[in-house]
């Protein structure tokens, strides 16, 4: 029997969703990508799920494309094929990975290469054991950006250092990773399970509301001047401050810090 390629399992309110190529560090064909695409659609109408982790199975996160698959798929697909395939598939895992209301921790561990870089950055939160490696190998293969990278990595790090990762193709480790903002943190390889279970079961005990609204803002504030931002804070905030969530919370802090 086949392997699953993409395994989800969930653990009370945390769902763990793990690429399982390990004998390929990985590497994704059409089949996995589609597989992680529907994990992920229907973990964000899960109303039981609040948080999500990502990782890959044995060593390593996700080393990007299968190359077998690609030079085979090469031979048979045109351009409009590759455009469909990366904006329908590729393309709407990241969107789905962004927009969903939970949020996502990408636990990586060993290499991140290529399209595994954008999917870890995709994440909310990227948890890299020091030694993990980070390469934005696209330019040592003939090939531009994908998997959202040229939007994440401006974003996270800056012109400069986006250009020296992306132009350059180099690989960092998890602690430069770290130092330079790309990723959220980086801890020792013994460690990093445990941190990121910390780290879910943290997020698991906050507000899903109020998860999914600052999800949603910090998304749009790229695109919204001072004045939009402003203005969709408070047409936001007018309705959470009715909110029972809300209120409950109130008269707990106000209970908790009563005077004596």
């Amino acid at each position: 029997m086949t392997e699953k390629l993409v395994l989800t399992r969930k653990n009370g309110s945390v769902a763990a969703v793990t690429i399982n190529r390990p004998k390929i560090m990985n590497a994704v064909n059409i089949e996995t990508l589609t597989l992680l695409l529907s994990a992920f659609e229907r973990l964000a109408i899960d109303k039981e799920v609040r948080v999500v982790t990502l990782e890959g199975a044995g060593e390593n996160f996700c080393v990007g494309a299968d190359m077998a698959d690609m030079a085979l798929l090469n031979e048979k697909f045109d351009s409009i094929q590759w455009y469909d395939l990366l904006k329908n598939v590729v393309g709407k895992l990241i969107l789905t990975m962004r927009t969903m209301p939970q949020p996502v921790i990408c636990k990586v561990r060993g290499n991140a290469y290529g399209f595994g870089v954008g999917l870890a950055l995709a994440g909310d939160f990227v948890v890299a054991s020091d030694n993990a490696r980070f390469c934005e190998i696209f330019v040592n293969m003939g090939l531009t950006l994908d998997g959202g990278s040229s939007y994440f990595l401006p974003r996270l790090i800056g012109m400069a250092k986006a250009r020296e990762l992306a132009l350059l193709g180099g690989t960092i480790d998890g602690k430069t990773a770290a130092s330079i903002g790309l990723i959220y943190r980086s801890v020792p390889e013994k460690a990093l399970d445990k941190e990121v279970s910390s780290l879910a079961q943290m997020l698991a005990a906050k507000s899903s509301q109020s998860l999914k609204s600052i999800k949603d803002a910090l998304e749009r504030s790229f695109d919204m001047s001072l004045e939009d931002a402003l203005e969709w804070e408070a047409s936001h905030q007018a309705i959470f401050l009715q909110s029972g969530e809300h209120k409950t919370a109130v008269q707990q802090f106000l209970n908790t810090h009563k005077k004596k």
